[in-house]
């Protein structure tokens, strides 16, 4: 007699938790990234956020950004967010997903 094992073919789930960054009481004075992926639309959500803020935080300053990686769609690698970090206080990221 010939003995079958089932085996299942889905991974097992790796869960990761990554403390959220301390909020910013007050965007007056920041410098806020602008990320944006490329992806349709997301440059039109952030223009939006961008005077949304500007009118509530007229002292605050933007930064635009875009991965460096990538063609139609452009992915923001691990020395690209470390760069950002370095030049802001906030980042605002689009995908239009």
């Amino acid at each position: 007699m010939t003995a079958i094992k089932v085996r299942n073919p889905v991974a097992s789930t790796v869960a990761r938790h990554v403390e959220p960054a301390p909020r910013l009481g007050d965007l007056n004075g920041k410098r806020i990234g602008l990320y944006w992926n490329m992806k349709a639309g997301g440059d039109v959500a952030l223009f939006r956020i961008k005077s949304v803020l500007e009118e509530r935080y007229p002292g605050a300053r933007f930064a635009d950004y875009q991965g460096s990686v990538g063609g139609l769609m452009r992915h923001c690698t691990a020395a690209d967010s470390d760069r950002i970090a370095k030049e802001v206080d906030a980042v605002i990221g689009t995908t239009s997903d």
